[in-house]
């Protein structure tokens, strides 16, 4: 016992250690790369944030200064407002005043607008005149000589603006305000002299622009050029050791301004050449990205510890079977008792040896593996290229190649030496891989050869045909198409059946290929086709009689149609392929389309009765299986809407206003939702299960009356016999005068449509 528990312990610790060891390393790695992700992303977020509220400001900004723009574009340029000297004419002033006052109380962003007209001493208000000496004396700016604002209002031609600075002035609401000036040119061209109009702004009004819900220090400043024309400064910084620029056109920078370090955000240059910056504390952008970080890392810690315990839970469930298996071997002298893995090597080593005998009988079963092999895949068993080539490899085949043939060759009748099924000719011809198997009803060998190049396949069948003759007998080799898609591989084998039953028109004296054939199947296909629609049409309505018809259609067709034996052959074996394939889905679950019919089941159809057998077996084993399907059926599944549409179509398929979009109405569904549900359960659309239903009416009357066309088609809901004519011959491939000609006795008078 104490030994057992020390192995148990053991082989626990070195799964413990190692899955310890790659949790570790895999959040280590997790973890640098979530912290740098974090921080990033704060920073961003931050950046992003300030960069909307700039873009806010600027907006608003520039909208306001826009606005003070149209004033004075408007009032430069309305004929109303002539610019005249008060000296010669006082009383215009008056009516000056009273135009000014629309402006003035339009206006939330200006406190006062002063209009000054060119070559006159006075300024203009909506309240009061004086003279413009009057007005530099009364209004006080603190960084602003009179002289100059004089200057300034006399002789400005494009956009000017004073910074935010303490006006003291009688002229101003409150006591010691700070002001922000603009001086604009009237009219829309700047320079034309008429005048200017002067804006007085409160920088209340920009505070409040700066302020919203972001909370924290932060400095925000609209610049224009070196200086600033408005700010709002939470934070004891001196800008002059801000960079003038941004570098490389970036959103964001750092610099240091007394002894500490700041985050500037900035738009850059925007019009009337004015920026918009943001400044923090690059502590408080670093005590939110350490705050993210923190919850980071404590999300990481405990995903850490529940995956180590985790770990812990698998290297126990690991070490126990570790320990049984251990113990299921006998002690060896060879190997210390405590270590189980040694103990489990040296027994597997024992067990390959005692093992030898067998795995040398399982070598010799390897030709009758290779044999069903080749049955399989003959037979279309293995239709994936990974399924067929895994189950190649696993015989010693490599069939993992572009190109394979089927190739069918005769044993001479006059030696009763087999070929050797799988030696040679397969390594004689580099780059052709392959098998074989005896077929014994035809005293012949079947060969599945495969090649990365189309031309050795011929090649091969040459070699196998010349081998044969030199047996000194006859040697009928046949070959069929080259493929390259293994589900074909049913259809290749029927290729080279066909090529090798046309050995009694052409004989031995060369290969017989199954592409140098030649027969009417051209001719007789199309009709071949149209019949075996019907008979799935038929299947897909389960109709019995309807179906029992059909499929006597197709026999009188290939009993009183000249073809040879291939194009029969070829023309039977797409009626049964397209059947299954067409009805795969009504299959009983489990069953295989293969296991009803396969490739040698029809090579043993010598006869248009055989066929019949085989085909009415078919036929019955997919309407049973259907039949099953709808008992199996819940009562809601048999009672639903899509089937009430079905049995509504049955009843009312004469009526020729019937139509898609009143069915859908009356079930309430949208014809689209119809379609798909009616073509999900019956695999066809309403409208192609209305014309089936009205053109197999139609088959009825066409046979059984002597109605004219045109009163079939309106019989079977068709006002225009120019459309029953269409669909009729769409679905049939026939036209009704045809049909009905075909279905009457030869001497039974012709009849025209109407």
């Amino acid at each position: 016992m104490i030994s057992g528990r020390k192995r148990n312990s053991s082989v626990f610790l070195r799964y413990a250690l190692s899955y310890t060891f790659v949790v570790l390393i895999l959040f280590s790695g997790i973890t640098v790369m979530l912290l740098n992700q974090t921080e990033r992303q704060v920073r961003d977020n931050i950046v992003d944030t300030q960069i909307n509220r700039l873009t806010r400001i600027a907006i608003q900004h520039e909208g306001y200064i826009s606005s003070m723009l149209n004033t004075a574009e408007e009032i430069g340029s309305s004929p109303f407002i002539e610019s005249f000297s008060y000296d010669r004419e006082p009383w215009k002033a008056y009516d000056l005043q009273r135009q000014l006052v629309p402006y003035t109380a339009t206006s939330a962003f200006c406190d006062q607008v002063f209009l000054h007209f060119t070559g006159d001493e006075h300024l203009y208000s909506s309240a009061s005149s004086m003279t413009l000496s009057l007005f530099t004396d009364l209004m006080k700016y603190e960084n602003v000589s009179p002289e100059e604002l004089a200057r300034l209002i006399r002789t400005a031609d494009r956009l000017t603006f004073l910074p935010a600075q303490r006006v003291t002035s009688d002229l101003v609401d409150g006591s010691d305000p700070r002001m922000v000036t603009f001086i604009l040119p009237l009219g829309n061209k700047p320079g034309t002299g008429k005048g200017n109009m002067l804006f007085l702004i409160k920088e209340q009004t920009y505070l409040s622009m700066f302020t919203d819900a972001i909370d924290g220090d932060i400095n925000t400043y609209i610049r224009s050029g070196s200086g600033n024309l408005a700010c709002m400064e939470d934070l004891p910084v001196d800008l002059s050791a801000a960079p003038a620029e941004i570098p490389d056109g970036g959103k964001y920078t750092s610099f240091r301004a007394g002894g500490e370090e700041y985050l500037l955000v900035s738009l850059g240059r925007r019009s009337w050449d004015m920026s918009y910056t943001a400044v923090l504390r690059m502590a408080d952008v670093n005590s939110r990205i350490r705050g993210s970080l923190s919850h980071t890392l404590i999300i990481l810690l405990i995903l850490t510890a529940v995956c180590l315990l985790v770990a812990l839970w698998i290297a126990r469930r690991h070490a126990k079977p570790i320990q049984a298996i251990s113990g299921l071997f006998a002690d060896s002298a060879d190997a210390p008792k405590e270590d189980e893995l040694q103990r489990i090597s040296t027994g597997i080593r024992q067990l390959t040896r005692h093992n030898s005998e067998l795995i040398s009988r399982l070598d010799r079963a390897v030709p009758m593996q290779r044999h069903e092999f080749v049955f399989r895949f003959t037979r279309g068993k293995l239709p994936s290229r990974e399924e067929a080539v895994a189950a190649a490899r696993s015989l010693g085949l490599e069939i993992g190649r572009r190109y394979y043939a089927v190739i069918l060759t005769g044993i001479p009748e006059e030696t009763d030496q087999p070929f050797e099924l799988n030696r040679p000719p397969f390594s004689d011809l580099p780059g052709i891989s392959g098998a074989g198997v005896e077929l014994v009803a035809i005293r012949g060998i079947l060969y599945i050869a495969f090649s990365d190049r189309a031309e050795e396949l011929p090649a091969l069948a040459e070699l196998l045909r010349s081998e044969g003759r030199g047996t000194g007998g006859r040697c009928v080799t046949a070959i069929s198409a080259v493929h390259s898609d293994f589900s074909e591989a049913p259809t290749a084998y029927l290729e080279a059946a066909a090529a090798y039953d046309n050995r009694f028109v052409r004989g031995d004296q060369a290969v017989l290929a199954y592409d140098d054939i030649s027969s009417n199947i051209a001719d007789v296909l199309p009709q071949a086709k149209t019949l075996t629609n019907s008979i799935s049409q038929a299947l897909m309505l389960g109709n019995r009689d309807l179906l029992e018809d059909r499929i006597t259609d197709l026999l009188r067709f290939l009993k009183n149609t000249s073809m040879s034996p291939f194009a029969f052959r070829m023309i039977y074996n797409n009626v049964i392929d397209t059947l299954t394939r067409a009805q795969a889905e009504t299959l009983s679950s489990g069953r295989d389309a293969r296991d009803i019919y396969d490739i040698f089941s029809l090579s043993s159809c010598q006869s248009v009765d055989d066929l019949d057998a085989l085909l009415r077996r078919l036929c019955e084993t997919l309407l049973t299986d259907a039949r099953r399907e709808d008992e199996a059926a819940s009562p809601e599944e048999e009672g639903d809407i899509i089937s009430q549409v079905s049995r509504y179509m049955d009843e009312h398929y004469s009526d020729p206003e019937i139509s898609m979009a009143a069915i859908a109405e009356s079930f309430d569904l949208s014809t689209t939702r119809l379609s798909l549900s009616f073509k999900e359960k019956t695999g066809m659309t309403p409208l192609e299960y209305l014309t089936l239903l009205r053109c197999e009416h139609a088959k009825s009357l066409l046979e059984q009356t002597d109605l004219s066309i045109r009163d079939i088609g309106i019989r079977v809901g068709y006002y225009d016999s120019g459309s029953f004519i269409r669909r009729f011959k769409q679905i049939t491939g026939t036209t009704p005068l045809q049909y009905r000609r075909e279905k009457t006795a030869p001497d039974s008078p012709e009849e025209k449509p109407e």
